[in-house]
């Protein structure tokens, strides 16, 4: 290998093999010329050479100039290989076709919308209720107001005080439902029962906006002899 070469991937000076100048230990020496044919001929299996470092000039065997060009030609060598397997293996990723590679939505865990749609499905109430609000507001998945009402109801007939309330307040204002004021005083009373906070304030609200036939068919629709059945999917 070149010496032009050898003096950027210097790793025996670096590790401190090879050659040194026996007066500061330096690493950094070059070759240096004969003083004359006397001093070259008295000194067989010897060459000179001068330290970069403190400017000493010592003579050294030849052994120990050719182990420092071993030790940097192994270090090239590695890291040409290193760098061939590397492109190697790039190129191969590059060229590899799609359907060789591992799929990524196989590997990929659940999405947080598919965790919720699984806990929903398999009866978890919270998930019922939080799926049914994310369906009517178009959050995480594509707004459908009528899936909403289905999950809101599965919610409360479960007696959830809270899916209840949101059942309530869906016959009140008809999101995904038709709009039912005595069916929204119905669960926003039996949320109140349950003392959910907000069902009384919401369902004395709703009272105000009532004439008195409306609220008297609404009180007896919510005696406890009416099924849930009935309350949740009307005629």
């Amino acid at each position: 290998m070149p010496m032009s070469i050898l003096k950027y991937i210097d790793v025996a000076r670096l590790v401190g093999a090879g050659l040194k100048c026996p007066v500061c230990n330096g690493t950094d020496c070059r070759h240096s010329r004969w003083l004359s044919k006397v001093e070259k001929l008295g000194s067989a299996g010897f060459r000179p050479y001068r330290c970069n470092d403190c400017a000493h000039r010592f003579l050294a065997r030849n052994s120990a100039s050719l182990e420092r060009i071993l030790i940097n030609c192994t270090a090239a060598i590695m890291l040409c290989f290193g760098i061939g397997v590397g492109v190697d293996f790039w190129l191969e990723s590059v060229d590899k076709p799609e359907s060789a590679l591992p799929s990524a939505r196989a590997a990929d865990p659940m999405t947080p919308a598919q965790k919720q749609q699984e806990a929903a499905d398999s009866g978890d109430t919270a998930a019922m209720l939080q799926l049914g609000r994310d369906l009517a507001t178009g959050n995480n998945r594509p707004r459908d107001v009528a899936q909403a009402a289905k999950w809101v109801q599965l919610a409360a007939a479960t007696g959830n005080p809270e899916g209840m309330l949101e059942l309530g307040r869906y016959y009140r204002d008809g999101v995904g439902l038709v709009q039912d004021h005595q069916r929204a005083y119905v669960w926003l009373s039996r949320a109140a029962a349950a003392n959910h906070p907000d069902a009384l304030l919401e369902r004395d609200a709703l009272v105000r906006t009532m004439s008195e036939e409306k609220l008297k068919a609404a009180q007896q629709l919510s005696l406890p002899t009416q099924p849930v059945a009935a309350l949740v999917n009307p005629r």
